[in-house]
């Protein structure tokens, strides 16, 4: 043991040997270490304690040996020694020594390759080093590239980073999600929520602050850095989505919207199941400990998960960490949770209301409840009232309210789902908490919401439950309860909530219900509609039949007990106080207010505006007296509509009146009496619509009530006076009734009748002179005198007397004498005399007057002035006539004495066939039943409305008339016969009345058959009714007879429509139907029969007829006239075999147009068909074939039907069934699209609606099935046909396109085999289904405006659903379709005329580069090739749109199209004749340089010489467009040297060619080649020689050009040239020549606009070429161009171009401010004084100075006025008309000469030349006699020439004394003018050097 001890303690010593050796030397120290390290601290693990101390003291050492920068430890060797071994020690140092190095590893990839080693093991790692692990992971991080997701690289990265392991995955997922939660901790600050103690120590290196902090050394890292790059490793494919879905929580709470936005889209592509139970643990713990973003996430994802809602305790305890306050549940919660506040807790709140709601929605399903709903709705409750309960507090804001609406609707649904658990206490609780919310909070936002909730409460209390008494003191309550009263807190009414609840918790036979229903409905003036309809649906009995499973819910409530609730006791005292239930309001104290009737009245529950409801209830309890006593003998069925059907049954059945009679006089007298008392008060009531209602209901209740219950009642009839006198008929007529029940009541003494009947005499005096009211009041009384006097015999009371009718002739006159009266006053008698002429009261005295004198009195008297007014159609005066009849005398014997009178009535009756109104021979058929049956008539019947002394049944005080029945019938059976259509009309419905009113007489029952016969004739009548009254009466007929009769009439029936009888034949001329009857609103009128009779014929089944006609009875004539009910002639024609051909037809006309054909047929359908499917089934193939074929007929009317028999008949059947006519039918419905009717086209489209919706629906359910594929095969090619979208009407192409649109959008790959040809199809529709008004508005467009419209169409293409389709189509292209397509498409866009295809067809070809580019690539070349001629489209628009798509095709073509399609484009615009071909070319190259950068790029060489030539395009367009590919792919002068080669030939090319646009191109870029190799040069220090040659070989022949706008700008590259290349021109003279002749040559140009700029570059040439003299050359060439006189002329050259003009002109930028003349004029001044030789005025500058003088004055024009006013020479420049030019530039051009000539060294003193001395030659045009003209600019410039001026002569001594005196003066009168201070100073310096001059001169002088 000692010797391997101390073998390890040498060792370990020769290591530490060893680095103390190379610990100064850096280089030599990494090296050591990198072999030696790890193996030394191996032996840190040592099992010796001094080897161990040793390896710890030289690793402690060596920590401050390593310190350098430069030296990097093995930081892989270290990893992978920490990783193997299992001292802790050494880990410890391992670890220590990889934080020292990490950061320290130069290359990036040798930090990723050690995140495999980093992460291996990682999770099973429980030492203390994995903390320092992690952050060293968290480093390696940053510098991880993560590939693209769903790559192979990403797919492989779990793998190649050591995350196999699910332990290691899982770990490292969830440290870094937990690294999402970390806040750096600092003094105060808030520790990090989500995050115990350990965790912040674990990911702070042990609470180390400086661990996130980036500026700390060696530890510190940016924790924002740090989570982007943790985030995006975690979405990659290291991690699957269980390991990473909680990190991705986290992420996407974060506030950082770089890390949120990969956190969400995280939890968008997750798959992980929100139904494990684990997961959704683990978001309850989190939601307990996370802070408020995370909070509302995690509730976003509980709110997917149905399992989350079985976790009762976990979402209670989430509710309260969320809403109680702390003070009210402290301890829940956490700190984070309770800090939460402001907008943040809104979140929370409104998230957690949503999953509450979900929970409610769901949980009940999941779990038992109960233990989670009660305490839900309670906190919820809790929630509101903490916020102010009923009325909110103040301040609340706009989150708030909607947090309160939304607990509101919560509670309602989360109490709906605890119908069981919550006790009935709770249940009211609850109830009249909501109610007093609805009813007390102001808030306006909420009361939807509680509104809701009250509706979603309802399910609580569904029936049977045992609250109904405390439910209705709520209901109650609340509904009585005034709003908007002082001091009430009431600010809302629940009325229509109340009376919900009362509809939906009551039953239908709860009276308080009812109750609540009546005050709804007219319990206050305007009240609300939708509480109206509340109301009036729980008085509905069908409401409650219609939805109730059970017989108790349709109990029908005790009308005795409501009208015991209603009229007999107060309802508010039953109104129960409950302070539990309505939270301390009192149930009564919503009464209504205070009452002001007696309680004992019937009034008592009606005060004020809840009077109106009092005829409600009244009217209410008769409904429900009538169906009960109807319902136990089950002869009326609840259904809707059954209030009508109740009121013509009680109306005109005798049987319903019978049973209702006998009902009341069973029992129920005392409900009876105050039902009956209830409605006598109302009647007597002032208000007209309650007394109207009341006295209705009371006529109809004492028409059945006994005579022992209106007893009480009796002494009160006259009470009902002011009725009978009143100014309204119908109360009148109403009045009446009542008063002749009453007032002939037996009760009644024949004194008190006698009395009555004299007082009503009294009134009916007045008749001749009465007039207004009093007349109404005479009709009144005449109509009680005869109900009085009817009743009194229908009692047969003792004062029915020969006293009570005896004196009635006297007081009742005779017709004729008022029939000039009025028609009311008429009517009334006609009404009054049915009456007593019904009850036998004979108003003519028969004694002693024989017949022949009685029928005079009759017929004057009353027969024909009734007649008069009954062929007016007055059905009161034909009733009259009938019952006249009755009131005949007969003699004692048994003959009649007036057979002849009643006979002469019946021919008058006969006689008003002719009357066209229908309803009026309904009348006639009444009035002679009436006469010849008499009391044995129904009709007559109806008229007792009072219990009759001898039974109902056996009452016949007339009795029937045998012989005239018999011979009544005769005739009307004759009279079917007849051919007269009025006449035939009329003989049919009163046979009709005859058989309905006396069908139980024995001399009708006989003659049914022959009746039924006389019906069947009546088919074929031409008059519809007819027809109707017909088959009508077929029925009545049938159902009348005996089951043997029933038998031997069906017989009779169908031999009549078979072969042993005769057919019925109808041709198609006949009219059956009269004009108009039928419109089809064309102008034309159609028939239903023609179409019934035709199918009879058609099938051979002329039964058929009897079938339809039987119930084709819907016309309102009879459903008003009578209560036939419904007959049931189809179940008996039913029993017979149907022919199977019917089959077709029937269903068919089914959907006939007309609705009561339609109707008519599918009664009998369902009559004859009892299995409608299986019939479908067994005969579809028939039925599909008829509809095809008469689908096409000529009748509008089938092809309208068969359309819709089409559609119904496939809706729903498998595609295999109809599969061999799906393209017939596609046919036929897109034919019939274009129908002349306008509703066959709609139906048509119906059809095709339907068969697009099912084809498309049939690919979205299942794709590529069989089915879909069978579909598509047959419809797609036939919609893509000429019949579809290439149809020429514009509704056929319509729908078609929008069906394959359709198909496209769903087709998926089964589209694959059909998009070759589907596409191209949608291409050329993209263009024809444009609208005609976009061509119409094109054509007459200007320009501009067309551009615009080209601009609108072409993004309607891209936005077209067409287009939308093209796309979808084209997703699924593979290589077999592109081989189907790329032929089809080329064709297309050879083809393609209109703009909209071509812009699809670029679009499509975009596309495909783009999405296919594998599939595309073999024919890229093809269609880039065929894109060189589309780029030149005439239209920009679209050949803007192919330049793109050529540029994305360009990607996919090999690189020899690529330099073809480059090389094409360049020689179109070389060979161009017009500016439009150029900017075609130019889009075309943009497009290429934006959409495919690198790809031009890789063509650059070709692409960028072309771009730099064409961006000097003489065409703006042109020129923008290249500037633009220029700048973004070269944009230097570099790059010009770089291709000048390439960019010298194009220009030589463009400058051979024919057009001058291309040569002016080509002479411009030439300039800029100049311009950029001058720069280049300025950038190098000189210039290459190479490029100088190559550049003016084209800037020579450039200049050669005649001018043209812009060459200036050429021109100025010229003198930069000549400095450039002085090394050529100073040994080539030849060349040197050449340049000063280029010069002068364009300085002698005669263009105007050109000249300033020719006459600067022949200045400036002369300042460079030192070696020559131009002066005196320049001053010949430019002295005509001074010449300013107005005469001068110099336009007419004829070098100058037509296009030439000022329009760009340089010279117009320099000679700013000056005409176009005046600027010539001082170019050539310029030239003139800046074309001096620079020599030589370095040599002799006043010998300059006066050559500049002589050129001027020498060379000026000859004119006139050339000396100033003391007749001195001036100079020329001092001229007044060169003003101007001297202001603006002279001044500033004479100081820099001056001054040049100033600075000089060679100064001859007291030199003098010439004629004037050039010093004072400046010095005179410097205008000091002008000195305050000009601006401050200008004054200022003078000074300094002045001042050089006078210096200069100062320096030379040189001036004269009288040139520079004067001198002196101005300018003391100049600073004496001048106002500016810097002006007046620097005059002060020029006159300080003048005075020197003049002492200077002076001492000369002397």
């Amino acid at each position: 043991m000692a010797s391997t001890e101390q073998r390890e303690l040498d060792l370990v010593e020769k290591v530490d040997f060893r680095i103390l050796g190379v610990s100064n030397n850096e280089e030599k120290l990494q090296l050591l270490l990198k072999t030696y390290l790890p193996p030394l601290l191996l032996k840190a693990g040592s099992e010796h304690a001094s080897v161990r101390n040793k390896v710890i003291a030289i690793c402690h050492r060596l920590q401050t040996f390593i310190r350098p920068p430069g030296v990097i430890l093995p930081v892989a060797a270290l990893l992978d020694q920490y990783k193997a071994a299992e001292s802790a020690i050494v880990k410890h140092f391992d670890i220590i020594f990889i934080q020292h190095s990490v950061d320290r590893l130069e290359s990036p990839a040798e930090r990723r390759a050690l995140l495999p080693k980093a992460f291996r093991g990682i999770g099973s790692d429980r030492g203390a080093g994995v903390t320092s692990l992690f952050h060293i992971v968290l480093r390696l991080l940053r510098d991880l590239k993560i590939p693209s997701r769903g790559s192979a690289e990403d797919t492989a990265l779990r793998k190649d980073f050591g995350l196999e392991d699910p332990v290691d995955a899982g770990f490292v997922a969830e440290w870094l999600g937990k690294l999402l939660l970390l806040r750096p901790s600092a003094p105060g600050a808030v520790t990090s929520p989500g995050l115990t103690e350990a965790d912040v120590s674990f990911l702070t290196l042990g609470n180390k602050p400086e661990t996130w902090r980036p500026a700390a050394a060696g530890l510190g890292l940016s924790l924002p850095e740090v989570r982007i790059k943790a985030v995006a490793f975690l979405a990659s494919g290291a991690f699957t989505d269980e390991e990473r879905f909680i990190p991705a929580l986290y992420a996407a709470a974060s506030s950082d919207f770089r890390i949120s936005g990969v956190g969400d889209d995280m939890l968008k592509r997750t798959t992980v199941s929100l139904e494990d139970r684990g997961l959704v643990k683990k978001l309850f713990e989190a939601h307990g400990r996370l802070a408020a973003p995370y909070r509302i996430r995690i509730l976003g994802l509980l709110s997917k998960s149905e399992v989350s809602t079985t976790f009762t305790d976990e979402i209670l305890a989430t509710f309260r960490a969320n809403v109680v306050p702390p003070m009210m549940d402290e301890g829940s919660g956490s700190s984070a949770v309770q800090s939460t506040s402001g907008l943040e807790l809104t979140k929370v709140h409104r998230a957690l209301f949503e999953y509450i709601n979900w929970v409610a929605r769901i949980g009940p399903t999941k779990t038992d409840f109960s233990k989670i709903g009660p305490p839900l709705v309670k906190l919820l409750q809790t929630f509101v009232e903490n916020q102010g309960w009923p009325k909110p507090e103040k301040g609340l804001s706009h989150d708030d309210v909607a947090l309160r609406s939304r607990a509101y609707e919560t509670i309602g649904v989360m109490a709906k789902g605890n119908t069981n658990t919550m006790s009935s206490n709770e249940k009211l609780s609850l109830a009249g908490w909501m109610f007093r919310s609805l009813a007390e909070d102001p808030t306006p936002d909420v009361v939807v919401n509680i509104d809701g909730a009250l509706s979603s409460l309802t399910g609580i209390f569904k029936q049977p439950h045992n609250l109904h008494t405390q439910l209705r003191s709520i209901l109650l309550s609340y509904m009585m309860m005034e709003e908007q009263q002082e001091g009430s807190d009431v600010v809302r009414s629940a009325r229509h909530a109340a009376a919900k609840w009362a509809n939906q918790c009551l039953p239908f036979s709860d009276v308080q219900a009812r109750w609540i229903d009546i005050l709804a409905i007219a319990g206050r003036r305007d009240e609300r509609s939708d509480v109206v309809e509340e109301g009036q649906k729980g008085l509905d009995p069908w409401t409650y039949y219609a939805n109730a499973d059970d017989e108790k819910s349709r109990e029908l409530p005790a009308w005795q007990g409501m009208v015991q609730a209603f009229f007999k006791e107060p309802v508010a005292l039953r109104v129960i106080n409950s302070d539990e239930w309505l939270h301390g309001r009192a149930g009564g104290g919503g009464g209504g207010g205070e009452m002001d009737v007696d309680e004992r009245s019937v009034f008592v529950n009606f005060p004020s505006d809840a009077f109106l409801a009092f005829p409600v209830a009244v009217d209410y309890c008769r409904r429900i007296l009538f169906l009960t006593a109807l319902k136990g003998e089950e002869l009326f069925k609840i259904e809707p509509g059954w209030e009508r059907q109740l009121g013509t049954l009680v109306h005109s059945d005798l049987a319903t009146r019978r049973t209702i009679r006998r009902y009341l006089a069973s029992g129920q007298h005392a409900a009876t009496y105050d039902l009956l008392e209830a409605a006598f008060e109302g009647m007597i009531k002032e208000n007209s619509t309650v007394s109207v209602e009341c006295a209705r209901s009371f006529v109809d209740l004492a028409s059945f009530a006994p005579a022992v219950v209106l007893k009480p009642l009796v002494d009160r009839a006259r009470e009902l006076l002011p009725l009978i006198i009143s100014n309204k008929r119908d109360m009148r007529v109403l009045g009446a009734r009542a008063y002749g029940i009453l007032a002939a009541h037996p009760a009644n003494s024949p004194e008190t009748v006698a009395n009555t009947k004299a007082g009503l005499a009294d009134i009916t005096k007045n008749l001749k002179t009465a007039i207004g009211s009093e007349l109404n009041a005479v009709e009144g009384a005449f109509l009680a005198l005869a109900h009085l006097v009817s009743r009194l015999k229908y009692y047969g009371s003792d004062a029915a007397g020969s006293d009570a009718v005896g004196d009635l002739g006297e007081l009742f006159p005779k017709l004729d004498t008022i029939s000039s009266g009025s028609l009311s006053t008429q009517e009334s008698l006609f009404d009054a005399y049915s009456q007593l002429w019904t009850a036998g009261v004979q108003t003519v005295s028969t004694g002693g007057k024989s017949a022949p004198e009685l029928k005079e009195v009759f017929v004057k008297s009353f027969i024909d002035p009734l007649v008069v007014q009954a062929k007016k159609g007055n059905e009161k005066a034909i009733i009259a006539l009938g019952r006249l009849a009755l009131s005949l005398p007969v003699a004692t014997e048994g003959i009649d004495k007036t057979d002849d009178l009643l006979g002469l009535l019946l021919e008058k009756l006969y006689a008003l066939y002719e009357i066209k109104q229908a309803e009026v021979h309904f009348a006639v058929g009444e009035a002679i039943t009436a006469a010849i049956a008499c009391w044995d008539a129904g009709v007559v019947q109806l008229t007792v409305d009072v219990e009759t002394a001898e039974s109902a049944d056996t009452y016949r005080p007339v009795p029937k008339r045998p012989a005239r029945i018999t011979a009544v019938l005769e005739k009307l059976l004759l009279d079917c016969k007849n051919t007269k259509p009025s006449l035939l009309k009329a003989s049919g419905i009163w046979l009709f009345c005859v058989i309905q009113h006396c069908s139980h007489l024995e001399e009708i029952q006989s003659r049914l058959r022959e009746c039924q016969a006389a019906f069947m004739r009546l088919l074929g009548a031409r008059d519809e009714l007819v027809q109707e009254t017909a088959s009508r009466g077929l029925a009545l007929v049938y159902e009348k007879g005996d089951p043997e009769l029933k038998g031997e009439l069906v017989r009779d029936l169908v031999s009549s429509f078979t072969g042993t009888g005769p057919k019925l034949k109808v041709d198609d001329e006949t009219e059956l139907f009269e004009a108009g009857a039928l419109p089809t609103g064309e102008g034309k009128s159609i028939t239903s029969y023609k179409d019934i009779v035709n199918l009879a014929n058609e099938v051979g089944d002329q039964s058929l007829v009897y079938k339809f006609m039987s119930l084709a009875t819907n016309a309102a004539t009879w459903s008003t006239r009578s209560a036939f009910g419904r007959f049931g002639l189809s179940n008996i024609l039913s029993e017979s075999e149907i022919d199977p051909k019917l089959y077709p037809k029937l269903y068919r006309y089914r959907f006939d147009p007309n609705q009561n054909v339609q109707k008519s047929m599918n009664d009998i359908w369902k009559a004859l068909v009892k299995d409608s499917n299986t019939v479908l089934e067994t005969y579809f193939d028939a039925i599909i074939r008829d509809l095809l074929k008469s689908v096409l007929g000529k009748e509008w009317r089938v092809r309208e039907a068969s359309c819709a028999a089409i559609s119904d008949l496939i809706s729903g059947r498998p595609f295999q069934k109809y599969e061999p006519y799906y393209k017939d039918i596609w046919a036929a419905a897109l034919k019939v699209l274009d129908d002349v009717k306008g509703t066959v086209r709609n139906a048509a489209l119906r059809l095709c609606i339907a068969l697009s919706t099912t084809l498309v629906r049939q690919l979205e359910e299942s794709g590529s099935t069989a089915s879909a594929n069978a579909m598509m095969k047959e419809a797609l090619p036939f919609l893509l046909s000429e019949k579809g979208i290439e149809s020429g009407v514009d509704d056929v192409k319509m729908f078609a396109t929008i069906t394959v649109i359709k198909i496209a959008k769903t087709g998926g790959k089964s589209l694959n085999p059909y998009i070759g040809t589907t596409v191209p199809h949608l291409l050329g529709i993209l263009s024809t289904i444009e609208p005609e008004q976009i061509n119409y508005h094109y054509q007459r467009a200007g320009e501009d405006n067309r551009e615009k419209i080209d601009r609108w169409r072409s993004a309607m293409v891209s936005q077209s659903p067409i287009s939308e389709a093209i796309e979808n189509l084209l997703r699924t292209v593979n290589k077999d379709v592109m081989a189907d397509l790329a032929p089809r498409l080329e064709e297309t866009v050879n083809t393609a005329v209109g703009m909209p295809t071509k812009i699809g067809c670029s679009r499509a070809l975009s596309t495909l580069a783009t999405r296919h580019s594998v599939d595309f690539t073999p024919y890229a070349a093809r269609f880039l090739q065929l894109m060189e001629k589309q780029v030149l489209d005439r239209n920009d628009e679209v050949s803007q749109a192919y330049a793109r798509a050529a540029a994305y095709i360009v990607r996919v073509t090999p690189d020899e199209s690529k330099l073809k399609f480059a090389s094409k484009l360049q020689k179109l615009y070389l060979n161009s004749e017009d500016e439009l071909r150029r900017q075609k070319v130019a889009d075309a190259v943009l497009a290429l340089s934006k959409i495919s950068p690198d790809h031009f790029n890789a063509l650059e060489g070709q692409l960028l010489p072309f771009a730099y030539l064409a961006k000097h395009d003489t065409d703006d367009y042109v020129k923008k467009e290249f500037a633009e590919v220029w700048d973004k792919h070269a944009g230097s002068n570099l790059t010009v040297a770089r291709y000048i080669t390439e960019v010298v030939d194009l220009v030589n090319t463009a400058l051979d060619s024919a057009q001058w646009p291309l040569k002016h191109a080509a002479a411009l870029a030439a300039g800029s080649v100049v311009a950029a190799i001058t720069a280049n040069a300025d950038l190098t220090g000189q210039a290459n020689m190479d490029h100088v040659h190559k550049a003016w070989f084209v800037l020579e022949r450039a200049l050669l050009l005649r001018t043209f706008p812009n060459k200036g700008d050429l021109l100025e590259q010229f003198p930069p040239f000549v400095k450039k290349s002085r090394p050529w021109w100073e040994v080539d003279r030849e060349f040197a020549a050449k340049i000063k002749q280029i010069a002068v040559r364009e300085a002698k140009r005669n263009n105007a606009t050109y000249r300033p700029s020719a006459f600067r570059n022949l200045w400036q040439i002369a300042e460079l070429r030192d070696d020559l003299e131009m002066l005196s050359e320049i001053a010949v060439i430019v002295a005509p161009c001074m010449d300013m006189s107005d005469d001068d002329d110099e336009d007419n050259d004829a070098d100058k171009m037509d296009v030439d003009s000022g329009n760009g002109s340089t010279a117009n930028k320099v000679v700013r401010g000056l005409d176009p003349k005046s600027s010539v004029a001082w170019a050539a001044i310029e030239a003139i004084t800046r074309g001096h030789n620079r020599l030589g005025m370095d040599r002799d500058p006043i010998r300059e100075l006066m050559k500049i003088v002589l050129a001027f004055e020498e060379n000026k024009p000859a004119r006139p006025g050339t000396t100033n006013k003391d007749g001195e020479l001036r100079p020329f420049i001092a001229r007044p008309e060169f003003d101007i030019i001297r202001r603006i530039h002279w001044y500033s051009t004479a100081a820099e000469i001056l001054e040049a000539a100033h600075n000089t060294e060679a100064v001859e003193e007291g030199a003098v030349g010439g004629v004037m001395e050039p010093l004072n030659w400046f010095l005179v045009t410097l205008d000091l006699d002008k000195a305050d003209v000009g601006t401050e600019d200008q004054r200022l410039m003078r000074i300094r020439a002045t001042n050089v001026n006078t210096a200069t002569a100062n320096n030379m001594k040189m001036a004269a004394k009288e040139t520079v005196a004067p001198a002196k003066v101005a300018i003391e009168k100049a600073l004496q003018d001048e106002r500016s201070l810097d002006v007046r100073a620097k005059w002060r310096e020029c006159l300080v050097l003048v005075d020197e001059l003049l002492g200077l001169l002076e001492r000369l002088s002397s």
